[in-house]
């Protein structure tokens, strides 16, 4: 954003420089050619009068050579002298013709009496003398002609000059309004940059963090003031939440528990016809008290905001695979774990969590003699931990809604879910910057997967730094 303003100052201001010299430019070429013209035509008629005064001396035409040589030595001009019919009588430069039809046309205006003044001639930007011819006149009639060649190179070094000299106060100017508006960008962007942060750092749950509404533009601060009101209204309904969650956990599990006891108080007078319907009681107690139990997990997963830890993802697994392999045996299931070490970015007991999430469904879903794999990989910024089972899988709308609160698709005979497990996962990831994944698995069965940010290890990045061209080395 900062680079994009500074090129937008700089563009309106180069925009803003073009429009004012680009005409300024045009106005001094126009002038250096005028006054050229100017002085040109002046010295082109004192000639001319002087060649019609030194037509009574005895020597006319060699005293008017003489002034006309001394001219065109001090000012590098070619001087022409013509009679009445066009012939050319004298020249200071011999061999110089009037070759072009621009040319004839005005000297055939100047042997008609009439002067002309080139006031058009393109700033002469082409490599062409300057052409002037005045009338010789005697007793009011033309007696003749004199020309003036001068050439325009001096013109076009003068025009270039100024054209430089332009555009280098144009690039001054330029680097002047750089050196403004750098510091003006700073000063406009730096807190929405530290407003970006906070947000940032608030989304990750560091509640405390609020954003500095005392620098930049009045409307920055304005919004930094909202942030922080809207982030003081977040916290006070997230604590509010989970004071209410808190207690109504602790008011409902004393009743469910005295419930519980209650009802198998009762197995020892109630009839064996009813012993039945007893058990179903007693099931649903525990049903219920689970339930309880995964929505305050899920509670506390949506407003989990302690921050990140690294964890080494590896042995988090092995420990999860240890921790389940009793119950795996008991359903017949193989638990095989795969994959190096790796270290992964999550909140704080996390993974743990996910991972027992992941294995009571896979080893619930998996057929008897199955094999559930725990399999750890990863790339440059992920890393990837992948739960695979051999049961029937899911299709492909039963994944989209697996995740869903209260979901549940096909359960296996024995067991009855909540639907709570994957929605507690995808919370705690979801929290951790991470993220659930769930895909068809072959020939038969469902991978679910866990991606986390990779934590790149101190050596890779050394080994990195110095892998890179012109790298320093010591």
């Amino acid at each position: 954003m900062r680079r994009r303003l500074l090129i937008t100052y700089l563009t309106l201001t180069a925009l803003l420089l073009l429009a004012t010299e680009i005409p300024l430019g045009i106005s001094l070429a126009m002038n250096t050619y005028h006054h050229l013209v100017i002085r040109q035509v002046s010295d082109t008629f004192v000639l001319a009068s002087a060649a019609a005064a030194d037509a009574n001396n005895p020597e006319p035409e060699q005293a008017w050579a003489n002034r006309a040589a001394a001219y065109s030595r001090d000012h590098d001009t070619v001087v022409l002298l013509f009679d009445a019919k066009g012939k050319q009588i004298r020249s200071t430069r011999p061999g110089t013709l009037v070759d072009n039809d621009e040319w004839e046309d005005v000297l055939e205006k100047a042997l008609a009496g009439r002067s002309t003044v080139p006031l058009d001639y393109s700033f002469n930007v082409r490599a062409r003398p300057l052409f002037v011819a005045e009338p010789v006149l005697q007793h009011g009639k033309p007696a003749g002609a004199v020309a003036t060649i001068a050439p325009t190179s001096s013109l076009r070094s003068e025009v270039t000059e100024d054209f430089l000299l332009l555009l280098g106060a144009g690039l001054i100017g330029l680097l002047a309004s750089a050196l403004v508006a750098i510091p003006l960008v700073r000063w406009s962007l730096g807190p929405a940059r530290k407003l970006h942060e906070t947000v940032r750092k608030i989304a990750q749950g560091q509640y405390s963090v609020r954003a500095p509404a005392h620098r930049g533009p009045v409307e920055l601060r304005d919004l930094a003031e909202a942030v922080n009101a809207m982030t003081d209204r977040l916290v006070s309904v997230l604590e509010a939440q989970r004071s209410f969650v808190d207690d109504a956990s602790h008011q409902m599990r004393n009743p469910l528990t005295a419930l519980r006891v209650r009802v198998e108080a009762l197995e020892a007078v109630v009839p064996q016809e009813g012993r039945k319907d007893l058990v179903v009681a007693i099931t649903e107690a525990d049903r219920l008290s689970r339930i309880l139990d995964e929505l305050l997990a899920l509670a506390n997963a949506s407003a989990a905001g302690t921050g990140t830890i690294t964890v080494e993802v590896r042995s988090v697994v092995e420990s999860r695979a240890q921790a389940w392999s009793d119950r795996a045996e008991e359903a017949g299931v193989t638990i095989a774990v795969q994959g190096r070490p790796v270290a992964a970015v999550c909140l704080p007991g996390a993974l743990d969590q996910v991972l027992d999430v992941l294995l009571d469904n896979a080893i619930s879903f998996s057929r008897p003699d199955g094999r559930v794999t725990i399999r750890t990989r990863s790339d440059d910024t992920w890393v990837y931990v992948e739960v695979e089972d051999e049961g029937p899988g899911m299709t492909g709308g039963d994944k989209d809604r697996a995740a869903d609160r209260f979901w549940r698709g096909r359960q296996p005979a024995g067991r009855s879910g909540s639907g709570l497990g994957l929605a507690i996962a995808k919370a705690l990831l979801t929290a951790g910057e991470a993220r659930l994944e769930l895909e068809d698995a072959a020939p038969h069965g469902l991978i679910a997967r866990a991606v986390l940010p990779r934590v790149v290890p101190a050596a890779a990045l050394r080994d990195a730094a110095e892998a890179r061209p012109g790298a320093a080395r010591t």
